[in-house]
């Protein structure tokens, strides 16, 4: 709480000044008033690059907040968000939980220098900011340059250290998320603390990942700033060109920091590619030289696209099977489109040594346009052959450098395990002949189950995991006979058999059976006395040893006949035969595990199997690595993804809901035109129904008229037939009076029936 307080009050005294949401609020309206509205939007925004904030009602903490429709972030917001990480959630990480600082380190790169690189710059806009105090009004102020400031901030030393230290944030973004969500996931008392932090008022319920996405973005705001800021400064003047050469300045740090980005996906990508090759995959090209996987580890060698292919033969099959080699050298290769095949492409190896051509497929147009596009920006950027032939020579003498030390130190090993055997035939030979000295001098009943040193160096084994508790058992065997000497009050004609503390056959001394005296054990002992001088010449005699000398002489001292002190040092004896072998079996340990090489490797080839078998386990570990940072990088990008769903839902909803008001407002006022065209039609229908009635009785009266024209006219035709007939009657009738006497016919009855016909 002390620490939170003190860092409130210290983001506190830098909000002074900057409690309203733009510079026409900070000042006084009369000197607002003074400055045309070009000036004042130049001023907002010039205030904008310093810190937009809104009150919270009741309280007096501030809630920052972006403007300009939620894509300029203020400086000052930026520093407040690398404080909290850094004096907040990383302080509380090293101090409160104690984890390690390489750990806490991976989490948040490079912050230490983000935020002396922004608070430097937060500086020098309140040094510009104090200059254009008016002196009448504190309150007031008025910027009128600060592209000089924005200019020095986005070039030469300042912009290598933006290009350095956002390119090393930026590349572990998603690695320093993974990294806390792995720790989150483990340690309870991280989450514990989260939890505890998420009620700070500092931190607002906001999450980690959302402070390291806040950084990630921050360099992007900046173009948007200056665009805003060039709008509204007048072209042609000092300001206008500072402005331009920051924004400029700014575009060329952000690609710098993508390509930083990029360089470093790629560089994780390759080790992706090499985890899933095999540790003994190799390919033989035409020039005889082997290419390996190690090769793929050179420093001069770097991802440059990665894509699924098909490699077509001369068969047709999209498989290798014509003996070809999968490595093509980038010296002089040619890449052609392969005609009618919108998808393949041909590679061609225009080699002096042998050329060879590949026929490739891909999934679709746009990749394959792609591929050849990155093949040939490769092939141009690629070095001569020659000085990739240096670059392999330099490789390969370091290859065979490394196998030589190797071999020497495999030889070195079996030269070492030979002087080591020696010495153990020699030892086992000194056991025998000890127990066969003890069979003749103590007469043992039962002979001596094991005459064998305790750790034999069999080289077709690894160390026996026993060998520690047997030495062990063979030391505390020893203390035990030591202390049965020293408690006795004197020497009876029979000795007691000593307490086994550890598996039979630990030691000569272990087998159980009772040292009794004869006439010849002084000699034994005495024997037993210069072997084991002798022996102990060759070591060094550790805190127990020290301990059996100093008790050996109490012995002497209470033994006239020195039989104890013998026994003493035949026990000495012991103990220092089994550190000798154990330091022995310890130095060659000792000298391979400096090496880098395990103890049981006993030839190169097994040294060269046990290396590849530990750089496999190690690549395994890498790729699961690397498969759980990719699911949950694939989990966030679907979490993002169902974000992004979830609005793109609610906004098709909202258009939706709209579009559906509009219908249903179109379909109403469709409905009343519909209604108001029916009545019309109904009164349109009746009118034509009435019209419709009067053209059926006009037919008809129609009709009727027509029947009697057609009464009329046949009655007609039937009197014109009469009249037709009584002519011809009457032409018979006058050529008859002509031939014979004259008639006279009444011409009135003619008259009238012409007038009839008519």
């Amino acid at each position: 709480d002390a620490v939170d307080a003190s860092l409130l009050s210290d983001l506190s005294a830098d909000l002074l000044g900057l409690e309203v949401e733009s510079w026409s609020l900070a000042v006084s309206p009369e000197f607002c008033k003074q400055h045309d509205r070009r000036t004042v939007k130049r001023q907002d925004v010039i205030y904008g690059l310093f810190y937009v904030l809104i009150t919270s009602a009741g309280t007096d903490q501030y809630i920052l907040c972006l403007s300009h429709v939620e894509l300029i972030q203020t400086e000052l917001h930026h520093i407040q968000t690398l404080t909290v990480m850094s004096e907040v959630f990383r302080r509380g990480m090293v101090e409160e939980l104690q984890l390690d600082w390489d750990c806490v380190a991976r989490i948040f790169p490079c912050l230490d220098s983000l935020l002396l690189f922004h608070r430097n710059f937060f500086g020098a806009l309140q040094e510009r900011r104090q200059a254009g105090t008016q002196p009448n009004n504190p309150q007031n102020y008025f910027i009128n340059q600060i592209g000089d400031v924005l200019l020095q901030q986005f070039s030469d030393e300042n912009a290598e250290t933006m290009k350095e230290v956002y390119g090393e944030f930026c590349s572990h973004h998603m690695e320093a998320v993974n990294v806390f969500k792995e720790l989150l996931q483990q340690n309870k008392k991280l989450q514990n603390f989260v939890k505890q932090q998420s009620n700070n008022s500092l931190v607002r319920r906001r999450g980690l990942p959302e402070f390291i996405l806040l950084v990630t973005q921050r360099i992007t705001k900046y173009p948007l700033l200056l665009e805003r800021m060039l709008q509204y400064t007048q072209e042609g003047c000092q300001e206008h060109f500072d402005l331009s050469c920051s924004l400029a300045q700014i575009r060329d740090i952000i690609t710098a920091v993508d390509l930083t980005v990029d360089k470093y996906e790629k560089c994780q990508e390759l080790q992706e590619v090499l985890a899933r090759l095999e540790n003994k995959s190799t390919a033989k090209l035409k020039n005889g030289k082997v290419f390996r996987k190690q090769d793929l580890h050179s420093k001069h060698r770097d991802l440059q696209h990665k894509g699924l292919v098909y490699w077509k033969t001369a068969t047709g099959r999209l498989k290798g099977s014509d003996q070809k080699p999968p490595v093509i050298p980038l010296q002089k290769l040619i890449v052609r489109e392969v005609a009618n095949e919108e998808r393949g492409m041909f590679l061609i190896s225009a080699s002096a040594v042998g050329p060879e051509m590949y026929e490739v497929h891909t999934t679709s147009k746009d990749e394959r346009n792609s591929w050849m596009r990155h093949i040939r920006q490769a092939v141009e950027s690629c070095p001569e052959e020659e000085e990739e032939e240096d670059k392999c020579a330099e490789t390969e003498e370091a290859r065979r450098t490394a196998e030589a030390r190797a071999l020497k130190i495999a030889k070195f090993q079996e030269a070492l395990l030979g002087h080591d055997q020696q010495i153990c035939n020699t030892l086992e030979e000194k056991l025998q002949l000890y127990a066969e000295l003890t069979d003749l001098t103590l007469s043992s009943p039962e002979p001596v189950a094991h005459r064998h040193l305790l750790v034999p160096p069999d080289s077709d084994s690894e160390i026996p995991p026993q060998a520690t508790s047997l030495l062990t058992a063979a030391l505390r065997e020893a203390e035990n006979l030591m202390n049965i000497l020293q408690s006795r009050d004197g020497l009876s004609g029979q000795s007691q058999s000593s307490p086994v503390g550890g598996p039979v056959g630990c030691s000569y001394n272990s087998h159980g059976s009772s040292i009794q005296e004869s006439p010849s054990e002084p000699d034994y002992l005495s024997t037993l006395s210069m072997s084991s001088t002798s022996l102990g010449s060759d070591s060094e005699l550790t805190g127990m040893d020290s301990t059996l000398w100093s008790s050996a002489g109490e012995l002497r001292r209470a033994d006239s006949k020195g039989t104890l002190f013998k026994v003493a040092e035949s026990v000495q004896s012991l103990t220092q035969l089994l550190y000798s072998l154990q330091d022995s079996c310890h130095e060659v340990q000792k000298f391979l595990l400096q090496e880098g090489e395990k103890p049981q490797l006993r030839t190169l080839a097994s040294l060269q199997m046990n290396q590849e078998q530990e750089k496999q386990r190690s690549a395994d570990k890498k790729k699961e690595d690397v498969d759980k940072k990719i699911l949950e990088k694939k989990k966030e990008e679907m979490d993002d993804e169902v974000q992004k769903l979830h609005v793109k839902l609610k906004q098709e909803q909202q258009r939706w809901d709209r579009e559906c008001v509009a219908r249903e407002k179109q379909q109403s006022e469709h409905e009343s035109l519909l209604e108001e065209r029916e009545q019309r039609c109904l009164l349109e229908a009746e009118r034509l129904r009435c019209e419709r009635e009067q053209l059926e009785s006009q037919l008809l009266e129609y009709q009727l008229n027509v029947d009697r024209l057609r009464e009329g006219q046949r009655s007609v035709e039937l009197e014109k037939e009469r009249v037709e007939a009584q002519q011809r009657v009457l032409q018979s009738w006058r050529h008859n009076r002509q031939s014979s006497l004259p008639v006279t016919i009444p011409l009135d009855e003619y008259k009238v029936r012409k007038e009839a016909r008519r």
